[in-house]
């Protein structure tokens, strides 16, 4: 059918006819039309697939945690981050409520509901650069199979490839903007569960590696970077966790 044609339909009921004129614009609508008894014609209209997934992508959710980087992840991973006042942050995939879904842009309490427990304390750890690349490895040992520790985060980017063996998995990792160094020692902010090796992560660092307990909750490290980001959070997948051959 011509985009901007005009078309007229007649209908008839109780021996009255009237004409209804239709302009049809350049819309891929998918048209369907039903005749009811009296002679009443029902006119169909399907959404194009761009605007349900327009509609689908509205909100803010866990999807996708436990395999890649998500919206959801660099939100929370951000939030931690500028909590601790750290170089990197990490937040395991077990930190996020199965199946949560929150509108976009979020405030801060909404943004809470992403995460279970919301109390779980930012901690700061002390990590040499060979530990953080451990830390890496493991987040991404499981993969393509999701895994509740792997890892989303912020400060920090990295490519992995799941064809390779476990232990040679990660390459290019930067840490804002610089290489990341071996021997150097970064500032890492996390939860309170996986400072104390939860994830396995035990494997990596003791608790010794803990320099300081923020005594912020991850809620209240979603309100306060809400507030720094004009009352409302979202964020973009930038490309901080990128999968070869994907």
């Amino acid at each position: 059918m011509e985009p901007n044609r005009e078309m007229t339909f007649k209908t008839v009921k109780n021996k009255a006819a009237a004409r209804v004129k239709v302009r049809f614009v350049a819309l891929p609508l998918a048209l369907s039309f039903a005749a009811l008894a009296g002679g009443i014609m029902i006119l169909s209209v399907a959404l194009p697939r761009t605007a349900q997934g327009a509609r689908a992508q509205a909100a803010i959710t866990t999807a996708n945690v436990r395999v890649g980087e998500t919206e959801a992840g660099n939100i929370v991973a951000d939030a931690v981050r500028a909590a601790g006042g750290a170089d990197i942050a990490f937040v395991p995939a077990a930190a996020f409520r199965p199946g949560a879904s929150v509108a976009r842009p979020a405030t801060g309490e909404q943004a809470a509901g992403l995460v279970e427990p919301s109390s779980d304390i930012v901690v700061v750890l002390n990590l040499r650069g060979d530990q953080i690349m451990a830390a890496l490895e493991r987040s991404v040992s499981f993969a393509p199979q999701p895994s509740a520790g792997f890892l989303q985060v912020s400060g920090l980017r990295f490519t992995f490839d799941a064809r390779k063996e476990g232990g040679k998995r990660v390459s290019a990792t930067q840490v804002n903007g610089a290489a990341l160094e071996a021997a150097k020692t970064y500032r890492v902010a996390t939860t309170r569960p996986l400072a104390n090796g939860q994830q396995g992560y035990f494997q990596i660092w003791d608790k010794s590696a803990i320099a300081s307990d923020t005594g912020k909750s991850l809620a209240g490290a979603l309100n306060d970077l809400a507030k720094a980001r004009s009352g409302s959070l979202s964020a973009s997948v930038d490309g901080r966790i990128k999968e070869a051959g994907a």
